[in-house]
């Protein structure tokens, strides 16, 4: 059995040895995950005392970068970094994940991501018997799980994953089932995959007939519940075990809108049909459904550099609300430049441009250390 990290002693840097051992612990403990990876970077004994376990393992993370595809010259996996400084903190190549041809990220959930590889059906199949492969991984700790295949006999426009170490070190992915493959109809049942039981189970919806999740909708993970947008004006939800359905009349079309978790609130970001008006609203009573309308912000504040890079289609993209602060990310212009902007001061940041050739989905990453469990284990 190896020592354990109380027990064995770290080479401290020169300029840290003033420094108790657990001091200098406690100190890069409280330092985000992003601060570490840049530390390491300072020399050998720098990086020998960052890479301990068990310093991330006591460290509260948050927002880290965003994790997107792009398409030159084929699809390929990328990560940005929230400064939009240095290498990528995660390796997006994922050399980590089996030999498949073309891992695609599809969703992220409190640090773990959801992937997919479609083997398309040969010539004369029918294109609902391709092989689809559904991979679960965590990109901080190197560890990843291939889900029990399923057939998708059905038109699936929305695969999901919902985790929140904080309340279970289990996760759930779930598909929205709609009637067509082609179109985007209405939906008539959830795939759901539990990491507890191992298995994936088939929920008729009791959402309202006519209920349409598309291929463009949002959706995120909040206390044990997945929240979609809809066609119209409203979110609908699911539970992990599919027993409760719920929707959420909201004050605005929710078809252009991006919805998260910032500060324990369920917020929702929409942008008109224009682009250049953008609202934030918050859910301050979830219990009956009660929003109010928190900030207001149009393209045309924008500082006139950034403000020249959206035409000329005015593209703008809602990517992210950031977990603590009041902060909220877009993608802008044909280039696809990442800003921040915030509510309190109306100040803008520009962070990156990630190219042309940048394509959605844009998956804002925080890192995760906590034990997670799949397959009953």
């Amino acid at each position: 059995m190896g020592e354990s990290s109380s027990n064995k002693r770290l080479p401290l840097p020169e300029d840290a040895s003033i420094l108790t051992e657990d001091l200098v612990i406690e100190i890069l403990s409280r330092l985000p995950y992003s601060s570490l990876c840049r530390f390491k970077c300072v020399s050998k004994s720098w990086l020998v005392l960052c890479s301990d376990p068990e310093i991330p393992k006591k460290s509260t993370q948050t927002l880290s970068g965003f994790f997107y595809m792009s398409i030159s010259p084929t699809y390929t996996r990328q990560f940005t970094n929230l400064s939009g400084r240095g290498q990528p903190m995660v390796e997006p190549s994922f050399p980590i994940l089996p030999n498949l041809p073309e891992v695609r990220f599809v969703d992220c959930s409190n640090g773990l991501l959801l992937c997919l590889d479609i083997i398309s059906p040969s010539p004369g199949q029918n294109i609902l018997e391709m092989e689809i492969y559904y991979i679960v991984c965590n990109p901080a700790t190197h560890e990843w799980v291939m889900l029990p295949n399923i057939i998708e006999r059905r038109g699936i426009y929305n695969r999901r994953l919902g985790f929140d170490p904080t309340v279970s070190p289990h996760f759930t992915v779930f598909l929205v089932v709609c009637r067509d493959y082609y179109h985007n109809d209405p939906v008539i049942g959830v795939e759901i995959y539990s990491s507890e039981t191992g298995v994936w189970t088939y929920k008729e919806s009791e959402w309202d007939n006519g209920t349409v999740v598309g291929n463009t909708s949002k959706s995120v993970f909040f206390d044990g519940v997945m929240h979609f947008t809809t066609s119209g004006s409203s979110l609908v939800t699911v539970d992990k075990e599919g027993k409760t359905w719920r929707k959420i009349p909201t004050p605005y079309q929710t078809l252009h809108t991006y919805i998260g978790v910032s500060q324990g609130h369920l917020y929702s970001v929409n942008h008109d049909r224009s682009g250049y008006k953008i609202a934030v609203w918050v859910l301050e009573d979830y219990g009956s459904g009660q929003w109010i309308l928190k900030y207001t912000f149009s393209t045309y504040d924008l500082p006139e550099p950034l403000f020249l890079q959206l035409q000329p289609y005015n593209i703008v993209v809602i990517i992210a609300v950031h977990p603590e602060r009041n902060l909220i990310y877009l993608a802008i212009g044909p280039q696809r430049s990442i800003i921040s902007i915030d509510m309190d001061s109306r100040a803008v940041h520009a962070i990156r441009t990630l190219g042309h050739y940048a394509r959605h989905p844009y998956l804002p990453y925080i890192p995760c250390f906590s034990e997670w469990l799949f397959d009953g284990h």
